[in-house]
């Protein structure tokens, strides 16, 4: 009788195991979910080593669950294609709702190109940027349709099985993944959706296809040697800015004779 009651227990805990997971994701270390794709590599990246700054191919996989089922069923718009979404959430505020769609990478993998900083709604980017400040995700995935000329022709689908609907993917503590400990180092130059013919027709910031060639460079990148030939300046939302800033923390890009470019964040203060 003891042992039988013994399997039972260890099959309601695998059972428990599994419906937690939610995701085919890995897990890191801290057991959130590792969202980076290796587009090098085509597979998981060891470990979230994005910052908010930073331009990354953020990627679910969603096998074994009953989102994987719904996207074999036929679309219910003619022409149409279903494919997954993602809502994402922070505590220090959410991020531009006109980015939150994923393409196919493989299989039951899809995923995009993400920037933080550059998608922020009420995310409050100057208390994210902080040396050494981690980020907490909480998120949601659910199915949606698209057509040629329809971004959203089907959404907020939920098929039996899924979470409840509303319900977030949760790892650890309400949240689904982190980013690594701010530097600094990593910033992105902007970029648009509507840079990439094919992709969606509208234009979104810090949102591009899934492993999209982002040009960035830190503060520490080797510069190219080349002459400057004119500078750029920008704000930390990525938005171009007329001159350069008087004061305050802004990112300065110098444009090389070669076409190629360095970016640094800059720190200025009046003296």
């Amino acid at each position: 009788m003891k042992k039988k009651f013994t399997l039972l227990i260890a099959a309601i805990v695998a059972v428990l195991v599994v419906e937690a997971q939610t995701l085919n994701n890995p897990k890191d270390a801290n057991d959130y979910f590792i969202v980076k794709w290796d587009c090098t590599n085509d597979t998981w990246a060891n470990s979230n080593d994005f910052e908010v700054d930073e331009a990354f191919t953020f990627a679910v996989d969603v096998t074994g669950t009953a989102l994987e089922e719904w996207l074999k069923e036929t679309p219910t718009n003619d022409g149409g294609t279903r494919s997954i979404a993602v809502n994402r959430w922070t505590g220090f505020g959410d991020f531009n709702g006109d980015c939150n769609r994923l393409k196919q990478i493989r299989g039951n993998i899809y995923g995009t190109t993400w920037c933080f900083t550059q998608m922020a709604g009420t995310f409050e980017i100057s208390e994210a940027t902080v040396p050494g400040t981690v980020t907490y995700f909480a998120m949601q995935v659910f199915g949606f349709e698209y057509t040629a000329d329809n971004a959203g022709a089907l959404w907020w689908q939920w098929p039996a099985g899924w979470l409840e609907v509303g319900a977030t993917v949760d790892a650890v503590e309400g949240n689904a993944f982190t980013s690594a400990p701010y530097t600094g180092t990593k910033t992105s130059i902007e970029f648009y959706a509507d840079d990439y013919d094919g992709f969606w027709t509208y234009t979104a910031g810090g949102y591009a296809p899934s492993c999209a060639s982002i040009d960035y460079t830190g503060i520490d990148a080797v510069a190219v040697d080349s002459p400057v030939v004119g500078h750029e300046y920008y704000n930390l939302q990525g938005v171009k800015l007329s001159k350069q800033p008087k004061s305050g923390l802004f990112i300065e890009k110098a444009k090389k004779a070669n076409g190629t470019s360095v970016a640094q964040k800059v720190l200025k203060t009046l003296k």
